[in-house]
């Protein structure tokens, strides 16, 4: 069964194919010109994603699975080019590949500012020493297992320091963060590339035999090939009443706002606000908010995976609140938490697994490619590193986490459980973006979690892998799933590329590495100009770190077991998976998908609910009063209010950085 549901009309390849007329005579591949534009917007992106988010206070520009701070440039780049084509001619006109590794490389450069790697990063390096305290009690138990060679210290007075900003005339002492930063760059690329390997291994088998067809990716591969080509000023993709009809809905309402900024009481449009609806005592409550973005990216989705994620939230909100009145706590009061997370986990869990055996014959094959390439007739050619390859890389790279995590004081076992677990779910996160095109899902359960209850709970841990491991989660326990979601989409991309896929690979870790780098020093430049504390609101430098490393403490001196009750929601989740997949697989009338419930009270999922059952609705009422024909017709009309939406975030950063600054706005949310 193809995974892009039921109710979606049968899709090529390709699906976006523009007139030839328009298109530059010549697609080269991956040439050395985009690879040295896409690294300049590497490095603006990571800028931008920063300031705004510590400096102006405003939109998020780095948070979710298609981050606005790539959509930014990416689109102003297009509409740039177009124009200075137009002027100029031929050398302003960019190929459809040149543009998709230019998007690429901004996109997974996106993992580094803020809430990608920096963010916790610097937080969680700067945090041990100056917050530790006699009543936290972080220099008992804390401090003595974390090694010097991975947290700086606070010598003369240099965490201090960056929290409360640099004395005048004062150096910034780099050299305390030196050692640290240079070990856990190579911590962090070393996770990195072991994502980026899986998802090259598997990409053929989600592409080729299961024809996924990544809804997130539809907005970028239209705008790619359909960019300038000198014969008018606007991109061609900006052409028709449905896309400027779409434009027009979307800019109007946010640009009209902007007016309400410099007189709040001048009437505005509700489209940045949302509200929750009470649904009864001890019930979880329902989120009212309509996500632009959201709504953009869902509509080339399935109806099956929309209805799905809808429905699945409605079963949460009954059973969380029939569980809660049992006494079995299941919502926080928002979202899942205790019984409900735990079935939550296992039915994630066990849809990973039955993923993952459906890959069993491709992953079999991409194996024995790798082994003797020679003997095997499977084609690596296109792919952006060989099997061989591929496979050796996530070896040395586990290899290398492995033993980085041991000298750091973890566990052994921990580490050979912590692992796998850890690729387990980046798969099951991919796997799901990949299918469901919802920009903002998130990981339900980490492999942390599931490690400790694989242990029998915290009092089985030892005291210095509690204290390494929250360290160790900005890449081990990633809410984003890392680079392996990051990397399938990339994949992806790399199929509509004429040639040049392994320089492809190349540009794409390079824009990683650059963009950790960048983002990492320019935080920690931030801090002591302007001093940690004024990096307010955000959330990422000053109390996450002290949240997760008191945790750890906690764990240390209270350690508590893996409840029985736990365990047994875990299954429960787990076999109502196994039964949902087989319903599915046996039935071509059964409506429900399995990600809707593998995500089921998730707080990302709860939070766009709405949303997607709103789009659920607008594409299942087309579909059915126009026809399937009208889904094509109607994709432009979409693509119009992702631009304008893009556009309508641009023009607002530009509004508060001349004269609301550091006061920002929120446009674009992290829901």
């Amino acid at each position: 069964m193809v995974d892009g549901g039921k109710d979606a009309p049968k899709q090529p390849v390709e699906k976006f194919k523009p007139d030839p007329a328009v298109q530059p005579r010549e697609d080269r591949g991956v040439t050395v010109r985009s690879l040295i534009f896409g690294l300049f917007l590497v490095i603006a992106v990571n800028l931008l994603a920063n300031t705004v988010r510590y400096i102006l206070h405003a939109s998020y520009m780095a948070y979710d699975h298609m981050p606005m701070g790539s959509l930014i440039l990416f689109l102003l780049s297009i509409l740039v080019c177009s124009v200075l084509a137009r002027w100029f001619g031929k050398p302003f006109v960019f190929s459809r590949s040149e543009w998709i590794t230019i998007f690429a490389m901004v996109f997974v450069s996106c993992l580094g500012p803020t809430y990608g790697v920096s963010g916790y990063l610097v937080g969680l390096i700067a945090t041990p020493y100056y917050f530790a305290t006699p009543e936290n009690r972080w220099s008992e138990f804390l401090l003595p297992h974390l090694p010097d060679w991975i947290i700086p210290s606070n010598k003369d007075g240099a965490m201090t320091w960056f929290y409360d900003g640099l004395p005048p005339g004062a150096p910034i002492p780099w050299g305390v963060w030196a050692v640290p930063l240079f070990w856990w760059f190579t911590f962090v690329s070393a996770v990195a590339l072991a994502g980026f390997c899986a998802s090259i291994i598997i990409h053929r088998q989600w592409s080729v035999h299961e024809r996924i067809v990544y809804p997130a990716l539809e907005p970028i591969l239209e705008m790619s090939a359909g960019a300038g080509t000198g014969k008018r000023a606007l991109p061609e993709f900006m052409r028709g009443r449905a896309f400027w009809t779409g434009f027009g809905v979307v800019l109007f309402p946010f640009v009209w706002n902007m007016i309400n900024w410099f007189e709040p009481s001048f009437p505005r449009f509700p489209i940045v606000a949302g509200t929750w609806i009470p649904l009864g005592r001890a019930f979880p409550p329902q989120w009212i908010f309509l996500s632009t973005a959201v709504m953009c990216f869902a509509y080339f989705a399935s109806l099956e995976v929309l209805f799905s994620l809808w429905f699945f939230d409605l079963v949460f909100i009954i059973e969380g609140g029939v569980l809660n009145r049992l006494g079995e706590k299941a919502i926080s009061p928002y979202f899942m938490t205790g019984r409900y997370a735990w079935q939550t986990a296992g039915a994630f869990i066990s849809l990973t697994l039955w993923w993952l055996v459906m890959s069993r014959s491709h992953l079999r094959e991409a194996f024995l490619k790798a082994l003797h390439p020679g003997r095997s007739t499977l084609d690596d050619s296109r792919q952006l590193l060989s099997y061989r390859a591929a496979f050796l890389g996530l070896g040395l790279s586990f290899l290398y986490t492995a033993v980085w995590l041991w000298r750091a004081g973890m566990d052994v076992t921990l580490i050979l459980i912590l692992l796998p677990t850890m690729l387990l779910i980046y798969f099951g996160i991919a796997k799901m973006l990949a299918d469901s095109g919802h920009i903002f899902v998130g990981s339900p359960t980490y492999a942390w979690d599931l490690t400790q209850a694989a242990m029998g709970g915290a009092k089985f841990i030892p005291a210095a892998t509690h204290a390494i491991l929250y360290p160790a989660s900005v890449a081990v326990n990633h809410f984003r799933g890392y680079t392996f979601s990051v990397g399938m989409h990339v994949n992806r991309l790399g199929d509509f590329l004429t040639r040049g896929h392994r320089r492809f690979f190349g540009g794409i870790f390079a824009a990683f590495v650059l963009g950790v780098i960048i983002s990492t020093l320019f935080t920690i430049w931030l801090g002591y100009r302007i001093g940690g504390y004024n990096f307010e609101p955000n959330w990422l430098i000053i109390y996450a770190g002290q949240q997760g490393y008191q945790q750890a403490v906690n764990a240390i001196i209270s350690p508590e077991p893996m409840e029985k009750g736990n365990y047994a929601f875990f299954g429960i989740g787990a076999v109502a998976m196994v039964l949902l997949n087989v319903m599915r697989y046996r039935f071509t009338w059964w409506p429900f998908h399995p990600i809707g419930f593998a995500l089921s009270g998730a707080w990302l999922t709860r939070l766009t609910s709405f949303t997607l059952f709103l789009a659920w609705l607008t594409k299942f009422t087309l579909l059915k009063l126009v026809g399937p024909s009208f889904y094509r017709k109607s994709r432009p009309l979409f693509i119009g209010a992702l631009t304008a939406y893009i556009l309508a975030t641009a023009l607002g950063l530009v509004v508060d950085a001349i004269w609301f600054n550091p006061q920002g706005h929120f446009i674009h949310q992290w829901y």
